[in-house]
């Protein structure tokens, strides 16, 4: 039997992380733990609990900090460290010791600080298009072509006007606070903008693999250089970016097939 759960949970006296979770009673699988990406939220990751190839899996997706339900605190850094150490604190108190982690987009940095914070809790890192170089701050990037002023009046409005082609993804950043977005772009870009970051990718211990929408083959030079280390790297079919609203179906029984490889 297995049930969702939607909840708040307290961090301290300032911050509260907003979750979904769903229990597995008749399994002994370790828990998923699914972070979202940039102005995105858990709801990125809804179809995964009700698709029949994770049916035996614990699942968590959680609210990061200015994202989503969770606390929108303007003294918060947003720096993706300090997110991984907040996603570190609910696991923690959930008792959820091991799980593999399963990342989108921006959200791919804060896997890498959790895996880097507390690598023995970690099982393995399942990458959907998470940020690796500089070329994969494609929304960031222009968020950072506002003055964090001009971004807080007018530029905020302006940028998601051109996410109309989005609904789904609109409806979720407009939940995002403009403190938390501008802050978290910039920590992004600044990530992105070092060479060892994929190279830290590679040389995880840990079981890993990169996953991108197929209508994004060959358009990042990540991913050819990925495919020289041998790293596994699989291609969703009919999506680009968004593949886990485009096509969630494949999307999770991909995943569970690299979850069941051994």
């Amino acid at each position: 039997m297995s049930s969702i759960v939607e909840e708040i949970l307290p961090i301290g006296k300032e911050l509260n992380v907003a979750y979904m979770k769903r229990a597995v009673d008749t399994s002994n699988k370790p828990y998923i733990v699914f972070i979202h990406g940039f102005g995105s939220s858990k709801e990125f990751f809804r179809f995964a609990f009700e698709d029949p190839s994770l049916k035996d899996y614990p699942l968590i997706s959680l609210d990061l900090i200015g994202f989503g339900n969770s606390t929108k605190h303007e003294k918060f850094s947003y720096e993706m460290s300090n997110q991984a150490a907040i996603i570190i604190q609910v696991l923690n108190q959930l008792e959820v010791w091991r799980f593999h982690l399963c990342a989108h987009s921006m959200g791919g940095l804060v896997a890498m600080e959790i895996i880097d914070q507390t690598p023995p809790q970690v099982l393995s890192f399942i990458n959907l298009e998470g940020n690796l170089t500089l070329n994969d701050c494609f929304v960031t990037g222009k968020i950072l072509d506002f003055p964090l002023e001009v971004f807080l009046a007018s530029g905020r409005a302006e940028f998601e006007e051109q996410l109309a082609d989005y609904p789904s993804y609109l409806k979720e950043f407009r939940k995002a606070s403009s403190i938390a977005l501008y802050r978290s772009a910039d920590d992004t870009v600044r990530l992105s903008s070092t060479s060892r970051l994929i190279e830290e990718f590679i040389n995880l211990s840990i079981r890993k693999c990169y996953i991108y929408g197929e209508k994004n083959r060959g358009k990042f030079p990540s991913e050819q250089i990925l495919v020289t280390k041998e790293v596994p790297v699989y291609y969703i079919i009919e999506s680009d970016h968004e593949m886990a609203e485009q096509n969630p179906s494949h999307l999770y029984s991909t995943i569970s097939k690299f979850l069941g490889d051994k």
